[in-house]
């Protein structure tokens, strides 16, 4: 006859096996905060990225489309300098478009950097900051392609309007970013000889 002999084996764990588990647990957790932390950082970096860049993408979109909608009003001359220009638009940023709104576009310099400052009527006005910039001056081409620091030009008959506007900017990494906006339509008043028979 054989004896079966019962050997009891411990359940769980020892105080080593535990201390071990929990250093390893607890290296885990401070790696995943670590890790956290990174992601957090990278992320406030990306959206700040993320932002500056749509709104520098929306400033460019209504100056151009501001711009584009220029019309030589007779009673309103265009007037261009290197950091205002006034005019009249049918595609006002602020306002119903279609109707003619009188506009000023001026850069102005908050804490040493530029912004754009945009008038559209008697009351209605936007701040537009130029992230990254240093500088930024209009400039204005006529139809030969000639670039004028002012419009009109010094010397010789121009339209009432420039074919371009062009926004120069030097940037803070020292390159340049130039933003153009062609003027879509005439850029003379249109003379109708025959006006006072409307009337």
């Amino acid at each position: 006859m054989t004896s079966k002999v019962r050997t009891t084996r411990q359940q769980g764990l020892t105080l080593l096996e535990m201390m071990v588990v929990l250093l390893i647990a607890g290296m885990a957790v401070a790696l995943g905060f670590q890790s956290l932390g990174q992601w957090r950082r990278a992320n406030a970096a990306i959206s700040g990225i993320s932002g500056a860049i749509q709104q520098t993408t929306l400033t460019e979109s209504w100056l151009a489309d501001s711009l584009r909608g220029l019309i030589p009003a007779p009673e309103q001359a265009f007037d261009g300098e290197a950091d205002k220009l006034l005019g009249v638009t049918t595609l006002p940023v602020q306002s119903h478009q279609g109707g003619a709104t009188d506009i000023e576009w001026s850069i102005r310099s908050e804490a040493g950097l530029p912004h754009l400052l945009l008038k559209e009527g008697a009351d209605r006005r936007l701040d537009l900051p130029l992230p990254g910039v240093t500088r930024a001056r209009f400039a204005y081409m006529d139809k030969e392609g000639k670039l004028h620091a002012q419009w009109p030009p010094k010397l010789g008959l121009h339209d009432h309007l420039p074919a371009v506007v062009l926004l120069n900017q030097e940037m803070d990494d020292g390159s340049r970013r130039v933003w153009a906006a062609t003027i879509s339509g005439s850029r003379n008043p249109y003379v109708n000889p025959f006006e006072d028979d409307y009337e």
